[in-house]
């Protein structure tokens, strides 16, 4: 018998602070690196993929290599997944936004393989753009990098329920932020923080914006 949705995320007595509560048909738990999610993680960003990987097959074949291993970034091991009616349908990748520079230059040295040759030098040479064009978020904050949704489960409450149980782990881990970046001109993905109480509060216009929330855990003092 599966546990409810709170017990199996080791929430039984702490709630995160939200405006959406967690849909009760969606199951979350820990990803595994055999989660069939390459497909959920390229649709959330199908132009960076292919522009980084050169054509679509190259780019969903690399994520879902990458899934299995640890380490880096866009690993199962930093992610939880959502099931409904026993059907996986949203992944939510997240880690400490101390370790995301570490993090993403190491999918970057494990995923350069799976790039062409001839596209390496101008992913090297688009780096110090990307980073200045990223506000950068606090470090005693929890990142949420990636949060998909399949199709057949959208409009579901599959994408809230996720954000719900990244503020929890934000409270367990102890982070009294989580924070996350979407495109700056990338209106509904804002919409969408916006309606899940997260602010903006860092903008570059021509680049990302970085949106942040409270989850109401004290800050510790260093």
């Amino acid at each position: 018998m599966e546990q409810p949705v709170d017990q199996r995320m080791g929430a039984t007595t702490k709630r995160a602070t939200s405006p959406v509560l967690p849909a009760p048909r969606v199951v979350v738990r820990a990803a595994r690196p055999d989660d069939p999610v390459a497909g959920l993680v390229f649709d959330a960003a199908p132009r960076a993929y292919t522009a980084l990987a050169g054509s679509e097959s190259r780019a969903r074949a690399a994520i879902e290599q990458l899934w299995r291993m640890p380490g880096h970034s866009a690993s199962f091991e930093h992610a939880l997944v959502a099931e409904l009616d026993g059907r996986l349908a949203g992944v939510m990748i997240g880690f400490p936004a101390r370790d995301r520079y570490r993090l993403h230059l190491a999918l970057l040295r494990k995923g350069l393989r799976f790039v062409s040759p001839r596209r390496r030098p101008l992913l090297l040479a688009a780096l110090p753009h990307l980073i200045a064009a990223t506000p950068r978020p606090p470090r005693r904050a929890f990142y949420v990098g990636t949060i998909a949704v399949a199709r057949h489960a959208r409009r579901r409450d599959v994408g809230s329920t996720l954000g719900y149980h990244a503020e929890l782990l934000a409270q367990q881990r102890g982070f009294p932020i989580i924070v996350a970046h979407t495109g700056s001109r990338h209106r509904p993905a804002r919409l969408a923080l916006e309606r899940y109480g997260l602010q903006a509060t860092k903008d570059r216009s021509w680049g990302y914006v970085l949106y942040a929330k409270s989850v109401g855990v004290p800050e510790l003092k260093p």
